[in-house]
């Protein structure tokens, strides 16, 4: 299964991304999106965006969402299939 989805070269790039979790379906804004940041073998990745500090981690690697994530060509980030954790930003 999926755990995430791009937008392929040459198709139009989006303002936004979904993020999706067990109890939420959030519509997130690249403008927000900061600090990204993958652990060295890519099984754990976090960003901050205006909901707050987003954890995910995987038992595969995270690498091709990385480089996704750093050209915005990410449309549907599946945290629930990603042990995705959303904590407050102070």
């Amino acid at each position: 299964m999926k755990k995430w989805f791009t937008v392929s070269m040459g198709e139009a790039l989006l303002p936004r991304f979904k993020l999706t979790t067990e109890n939420r379906n959030y519509l997130l804004s690249w403008a927000m999106v900061t600090h990204i940041e993958a652990s060295k073998d890519f099984l754990s990745l976090q960003f901050i965006c205006e909901i707050g500090m987003v954890q995910l981690a995987s038992d595969e690697s995270m690498e091709a969402l990385f480089e996704s994530m750093e050209t915005e060509r990410v449309y549907c980030i599946r945290g629930e299939l990603l042990a995705c954790r959303i904590m407050p930003v102070e």
